[in-house]
């Protein structure tokens, strides 16, 4: 049988071609998207290794929850007692602040393709802080900053000459005396805007008085690492703990799978798609083939073999189609990743550069999904090819025996399309506590309706063949008629052919739809809910220092309201068993009404204390059992706790700008400063003439010259564009499942015309 089955696919060349064509394709985007997300995995581990090279400690504020970026600053003060630790040879505190932007002589800010534009202090010892000067001299000094080489000349920059540097607590004017690199001789922070000061000017533009990020500290060379290491967390306060370099490169580089992980499922979730498209294809065509071979398999039967031989040969000839393919598409998805790359760089989203790294998992499910979708869609042809009897070879048939008509089928298809229907409508109606959840519902149940219209399309196929095709005889006579009779002989095929092509055009066409709701969604609630007349933001991630807001406000630009993100955990008595770890809105409540509206259902927002009130949305209040005067606790990532009432419940929320629960800045400044900067900046102009507060805007933000001044309708249409280019870019992936329906078109139309050789 293996033999047979070998001299089968090679006898027939361009048929095995075809059928693991579509196959390679599918294991091209699995290959592509785990290379690509492996690549970035091993960029940013490199990174993190990269960043703790010279080191053998980092000392930081605990974090309790969140992310290790927020980690909370520690006392300057506790760099002498780290020094004093025996077995410490050397140790240095240090600052990496994103969102200080220097401005070039041209008065543009210097901007990365997705990179943090870091605020940083250089120290003596170089190889602890990895920071090498390049040319001119280190900063000394409030007045003077340096900046990396490679900023340095893209941007023409001139040593000796004073520059703008937005830092976190305002612009400030510089002296640029040096430039410096991270890492050398290969420069390891491409991709990465240094402003460079010395370390008591660090702490004073940066907001960070008698404070660090961390200390880096480096043992006595020999010193038991472990002993040493016990020693520095003895001499630690509370609220602070010491974690080795391996530790931090590990945290550097997981840190990072917050949006690695999501962009692998998704990538893998559209080679899903194709692979799935392609499962209809293989069965059609070894449909169409084993119809083709009853002779051949009737003459097997009659020379003695079981059918259970004649399944197995089948089997094995999806087997050898599934690992060659598998293996054409690992080839095929190592150019596949470069291309992934090239396509996000199209869209604006360029990914850093790095390694290409093939790793034996990648390997496994290319073989994995390959083969398996390859056997698995042969399956049903193999147990109808051992159903041949010795004798069936002495009738013509093409194997669509009209078993399509049978009661099984619409059955079968209704129950599959109940099933589908319901895993859909829970995905898209009921509550989930997760969104995977959520998206496999959708997912199992959109897949579970495509299989059942596979499995009922025949029943349609002969009568709505029939009747498209009815004009193409007095247009193409002969031609026409052939065609239409062809299609109409076997409707198990043409459905088959045609259910591929209408799962690419169906997803398309979600996509479009879906796309036009999420827009129109957004413009009416925008429209409802925002009634600020302009809004400010900056495309780095840090957003803009609060000082903007201020200075607006001082210029008289009218209303002005700031609104940032906060990580923290929410307890309440109300519900005792529960903690929720959320971002809350930290804001102006005393005139977010200003801007805003909130859709305010209980309490009042003339009525509440800011300092001490947090505003919940309806639904979260209903989950909490909460009301107007209960008590919340909340909890900061520094360890901090404060107390809360709730002073009102409202109705609407308006992503990106506020969630389900408010707070004032006020009382989140009641621990100390902790956010330097604000997602985003609402201005409502008083009065009905605008000119004078733009005026004042614009004199404002010359010296912000990364904020970006938008009125609603700009907004709302520059909203509306970057949603169209991310459902571009959906729509190129699915492309791909269109191409392979395109091929199971053309591979079904081959296969016809040999048959009626």
């Amino acid at each position: 049988m293996l033999r047979l089955a070998l001299k089968s696919l090679l006898a027939h060349k361009i048929r095995f071609a075809l059928t693991a064509g579509t196959i390679v394709l599918g294991v091209t985007f699995v290959v592509a998207a785990f290379v690509t997300a492996d690549s970035l995995r091993s960029t940013f581990d490199e990174i993190g290794v990269d960043i703790n090279t010279g080191k053998d400690f980092t000392v930081r504020g605990a974090l309790g929850f969140g992310e290790i970026a927020d980690a909370p600053p520690v006392p300057d003060s506790l760099t002498d007692t780290i020094r004093a630790v025996d077995g410490v040879e050397v140790a240095e505190g240090r600052f990496f602040v994103d969102g200080v932007i220097p401005v070039d002589g041209t008065g543009e800010a210097v901007s990365t393709l997705g990179g943090p534009i870091a605020g940083v202090n250089w120290t003596e010892d170089e190889s602890l802080s990895q920071y090498f000067l390049i040319s001119g001299e280190w900063p000394q000094g409030s007045s003077q900053f340096a900046i990396g080489a490679g900023t340095f000349a893209d941007y023409d920059f001139e040593l000796g000459r004073d520059y703008q540097v937005v830092t976190p607590t305002g612009p400030r004017t510089f002296t640029l005396t040096g430039t410096m690199q991270f890492g050398f001789p290969e420069d390891a922070g491409a991709g990465v805007v240094f402003s460079v000061f010395d370390t008591a000017t660090a702490q004073e533009v940066l907001g960070y008085e008698g404070l660090f990020n961390e200390i880096d500290l480096r043992a006595v060379p020999g010193a038991d690492l472990d002993e040493v290491r016990n020693r520095i967390e003895a001499a630690l306060p509370a609220g602070t703990e010491v974690i080795s370099s391996e530790e931090a490169a590990e945290e550097f580089g997981d840190f990072f799978e917050f949006f690695i992980g999501p962009l692998q499922t998704i990538l893998l979730t559209f080679a899903f798609v194709v692979l799935f498209v392609s499962t209809f294809i293989i069965s059609n065509t070894f449909n169409i083939v084993l119809g083709q071979r009853v002779r051949e398999l009737s003459l097997l039967r009659a020379l003695g073999a079981t059918p259970r031989q004649v399944r197995r040969s089948v089997l094995i000839e999806s087997l050898v189609i599934g690992v060659a393919a598998s293996a054409a598409g690992i080839g095929l998805g190592m150019l596949g990743a470069f291309g992934l790359g090239a396509l996000f760089d199209a869209f604006g989203a360029s990914l850093p550069d790095g390694p290409m790294p093939l790793r034996l998992r990648t390997v496994a499910w290319a073989f994995a999904v390959g083969v398996g979708f390859t056997v698995i869609a042969s399956l049903v042809p193999a147990v109808k090819a051992s159903r041949v009897s010795p004798v069936a070879g002495l009738q013509e048939s093409t194997g669509d025996d009209g078993g399509h008509l049978r009661l099984w089928r619409p059955i079968l298809g209704a129950a599959l399309a109940v099933v589908g229907l319901v895993l859909t409508g829970r995905g898209l109606f009921a509550d989930f506590d997760s969104t995977t959840t959520q998206l496999v519902s959708l997912g199992v149940g959109a897949a579970v309706v495509f299989v059942a219209v596979a499995v009922l399309s025949p029943l349609i196929a002969g009568p709505v063949v029939s009747a498209l095709a009815r004009p193409l005889p007095r247009i193409l006579r002969t031609p026409g008629r052939l065609a239409r009779d062809n299609a109409a002989r076997s409707p198990r095929r043409t459905a088959a052919t045609a259910v591929a092509l209408t799962i690419g055009l169906a997803l398309v066409a979600m996509v479009l739809v879906v796309g036009q709701s999420l827009k129109d969604t957004f413009s009416d609630s925008l429209s409802s809910a925002v009634e600020a007349d302009y809004l400010i933001s900056t495309e780095t991630f840090s957003g803009v220092p609060k000082t903007l807001a201020d200075e607006l406000r001082e210029a008289g630009a009218g209303t002005v309201v700031s609104l940032d993100e906060d990580t923290v955990q929410i307890r309440s008595p109300a519900a005792p068993d529960w903690i929720l770890q959320t971002d809350i809105t930290v804001t102006d409540l005393a005139d977010i009404g200003e801007v805003a509206n909130l859709g305010i259902r209980d309490g009042s927002l003339s009525s509440i204390d800011p300092a001490s009130a947090i505003l919940v949305h309806d639904e979260a209040a209903a989950d909490w059992g909460l009301s107007v005067g209960d008590e919340v606790e909340l909890t900061l990532i520094n360890g901090e706790t404060l107390e809360a009432t709730v002073g009102a419940v409202f109705t609407e929320t308006q992503q990106p700008f506020w969630g389900e629960w408010l707070i004032d800045e006020s009382l989140q400044e009641q621990t100390g400063p902790t956010h330097r900067f604000d997602d985003w900046v609402a201005v409502k102009v008083a009065g009905d003439d605008p000119t004078a507060a733009q005026a004042a805007m614009g004199e404002v933000l010359a010296d912000y010259p990364q904020a970006t001044l938008e009125d609603r309708q700009q907004f709302q249409e520059n909203a509306e564009s970057n949603l169209n280019t991310v459902l571009a870019l959906v729509n190129v992936f699915l492309l791909f499942a269109l191409v392979v329906a395109l091929v199971g078109i053309v591979n079904t139309l081959t296969l016809s015309v040999f048959e009626r050789t």
